[in-house]
């Protein structure tokens, strides 16, 4: 059997990729993790439109995880705990308004999670001697 460069050089990028993102979700901080979640959750939500409740399944999982990641001795954190069950909650019903809902809340997130990542100040590089 004769084997297809053109597929074994696909493999190959795929790996790639998915190893790169597995080293970038790894040592990303907190916040960042929180976010690439989100995106994940975010990248899912075509396959739940189309019906697949494996995706469902695995978006009401991440929010879950991203639900227990909170802290919530802070208001702030109790609020999104809410709007989290809000979104868990919406994939259960999974009908195309709650699936809405449910994308729109996840976006509107990961956007307030962006700008406070850019609006964090960067640690100051000391030069080497």
């Amino acid at each position: 059997m004769e084997s297809n460069p053109d597929s074994e050089n696909n493999w190959g990028k795929k790996e790639a990729v998915r190893l790169y993102a597995y080293g970038a979700a790894y040592t990303a901080g907190r916040l960042k993790s929180h976010q690439m979640l989100l995106e994940k959750a975010m990248l899912l939500m075509h396959a739940v439109r189309m019906g697949d409740l494996k995706k469902r399944d695995q978006m009401q999982n991440i929010v879950a995880y991203l639900q227990s990641s909170l802290d919530l001795q802070y208001d702030e954190a109790q609020n999104l705990f809410i709007v989290y069950g809000y979104v868990w909650d919406a994939l259960e019903v999974a009908t195309p308004e709650t699936l809405d809902i449910a994308e729109e809340f996840l976006r509107e997130i990961r956007e307030l999670i962006m700008e406070v990542h850019r609006r964090q100040p960067r640690p100051i590089k000391k030069k080497k001697r």
